[in-house]
């Protein structure tokens, strides 16, 4: 599997956790003692 497929499967599977617990990108940054914008990056794709 190329780098790209599983950083696009890793994006799709936090989005589909985040929806199936009804949390948001805030919530889970919070969980994880991370900024909102870090947590957004990687569901964009874009590493810290």
């Amino acid at each position: 599997m190329s780098e790209v497929q599983l950083s696009a499967d890793i994006i799709a599977r936090i989005d589909a956790v985040l929806k199936q617990k009804h949390m948001t990108q805030r919530d889970l940054a919070k969980k994880m003692g991370r900024s909102e914008a870090v947590i957004s990056r990687w569901t964009s794709g874009f590493p810290e």
